[in-house]
């Protein structure tokens, strides 16, 4: 799988994982050697465990939504932190940030595998 994001603050895309089937290659390329993933692994992108159930339940909402807001906390930093880092590199090429923002679609009778990007 490849990491993806769009960035963000360009077009809302979040830091995700995504399959490379589902990725189509362009002749663009940016230089994204600056970029720190190094703790960007697949246990960053794991749902948190849930505990089994016992016969007694102990209701600790508060302990639960804080874990939750730190998890969130940390990554809007990396996402922030990796933005930053790509966003003056997308500004140098002409008309990037723009495409970008373009939703992407196919019509009937267009083919990807026939287009250049």
């Amino acid at each position: 799988q490849l990491l993806v994001t769009g960035p963000y603050a360009v077009n809302r895309i979040p830091l995700t994982r995504v399959d490379q089937r589902y990725v189509i290659a362009t002749s663009t390329s940016i230089d994204v050697c600056k970029v720190d993933v190094k703790k960007i692994d697949n246990a960053y992108f794991r749902k948190p465990q849930k505990k089994k159930k016992t016969d007694v339940m102990e209701v600790d909402t508060a302990k639960k939504d804080e874990q939750k807001t730190k998890a969130i906390e940390a990554r809007i930093a990396d996402q922030k932190a990796i933005d930053a880092v790509l966003l003056p590199v997308i500004e140098k090429e002409p008309l990037l940030s723009s495409y970008l923002k373009v939703k992407f679609s196919l019509k009937k009778g267009q083919y990807p595998h026939a287009m250049k990007f």
